[in-house]
């Protein structure tokens, strides 16, 4: 054992020791780096594995990648003289295992979703693959017929790029424009709009309406009209007005039939159409309409510029429409106290020989809310309310609007 002992020391104290330097210290310095070197091989076996799956022949993935310091780091610790057998099962291992767990739950769950088709999105376009067929892009699954999708993931309906078919229906005994507008699949502002009807309570049967194959509006073109400010308006797209319309070039000319698809009216010519634009302002008997007839004071024949209901004083008057009260005024002939309202699109309605009024000049008021008391100021035989419609400063048909 001495001789041994001396051979080692002899050997160590020939290569490398120095000044000041026993013979024990060269001895630990050597298995220190002995130590080292063993562990950097065991790290460099591992990443081997990672990378290429050598141990077994299995052939993973490469699902890990040491960044460079921490293998350092590994490098320069020391490892203890003794370790007991579970020291063995390093912390790469159990990354790894925990790292394979997870792909292997992802992959269950692609797997076994319910989903009918995969869309991959790349580069903001969406593709569909067929069943069975993955990517390393990203995937969803999605439901349902894929059809087509917009840059934004969203389904596409590409109908609106169709050039438009028109069919023809007669209005039998019984119908209404709503149930028609069901029959077809349409909303009943595409069959106003396309048929240009202006009053549904005038239709009649035997009529024949056109029915475009789905829903948009009819545009008359103006001076000034383009199709790009058509397309911002109405907010449909360029190319869907092209194509609905069998274009071939962008030039518009005045008068000319435009159909708009996917467009709708707003909700005041909607409900203007179907009469329902303006409510009746009060209750009680009707007593005179729209028109001329023989003056109550004097018998000769005027005309009378709106439409007369009769209770008595104190009956509560609501707004016909909302909007705001730009007229309060108290005569002491003619229409006596009365209000006038200013409406959308034009209109303004008057109410007349009013006892009380509950409302100011620049006040908003919604439709149906109580404006004054019906009274019999000014130029009237009795209490009652007279009401006016004023559609672009001249007056109109209450009756015709009223719902």
């Amino acid at each position: 054992m001495s001789s041994l002992l001396e051979d080692q020391q002899g050997s160590v104290s020939k290569s490398r020791r120095g000044p000041g330097q026993s013979v024990l210290q060269l001895l630990n310095r050597s298995r220190q780096e002995s130590d080292r070197n063993m562990f950097a091989k065991r790290l460099a076996r591992a990443r081997r594995f990672l990378r290429t799956g050598e141990r077994g022949g299995v052939g993973y993935f490469r699902l890990l990648r040491l960044p460079g310091f921490f293998a350092s780091r590994a490098v320069s610790r020391r490892k203890p003289a003794f370790s007991p057998p579970w020291v063995d099962i390093s912390a790469l291992d159990v990354i790894f295992s925990a790292h394979l767990f997870i792909a292997l739950a992802i992959a269950v769950l692609i797997v076994t979703s319910p989903g009918n088709s995969l869309r991959m999105l790349v580069d903001h376009q969406s593709i569909y693959l067929p069943e069975g067929i993955y990517s390393g892009a990203f995937l969803r699954w999605e439901s349902g017929d894929p059809g087509s999708l917009s840059e934004t993931g969203d389904p596409v309906d590409t109908s609106r790029f169709e050039a438009l078919q028109v069919s023809d229906y007669e209005i039998q005994a019984g119908d209404t424009l709503g149930q028609i507008a069901i029959d077809h699949s349409l909303y009943m502002d595409t069959l106003i709009s396309f048929n240009q009807i202006s009053n549904v309570r005038r239709m009649q049967v035997g009529a024949h309406l056109s029915v475009p194959n789905r829903d948009g509006l009819l545009h008359q073109v103006e001076g000034g009209d383009t199709l790009s400010g058509l397309s911002d308006e109405y907010d449909v797209e360029f190319n869907a007005i092209l194509d609905a319309n069998s274009m071939t070039s962008a030039e518009l000319q005045p008068g000319q039939a435009l159909f708009i698809p996917g467009a709708r009216m707003n909700s005041t010519d909607l409900r203007l159409v179907l009469g329902e634009l303006f409510i009746r302002p009060s209750v009680g008997r009707f007593t005179s309409g729209f028109g001329y007839r023989a003056d109550p004071f004097t018998g000769v024949r005027r005309f009378h510029n709106g439409a007369d209901w009769a209770r008595y004083i104190g009956s509560p008057i609501k707004a016909s429409m909302g909007g705001t009260v730009v007229h309060v005024e108290r005569q002491l002939g003619n229409y006596g106290r009365f209000v006038i309202i200013q409406h959308h699109k034009g209109f303004q309605t008057l109410y007349a020989h009013m006892n009380t009024v509950y409302v100011r000049r620049g006040q908003y008021v919604s439709q149906g809310e109580v404006i004054g008391e019906m009274g019999n100021t000014g130029r009237s035989t009795g209490p009652h309310l007279h009401f006016s419609i004023i559609k672009n400063g001249a007056f109109v048909d209450p009756t015709a609007y009223l719902h």
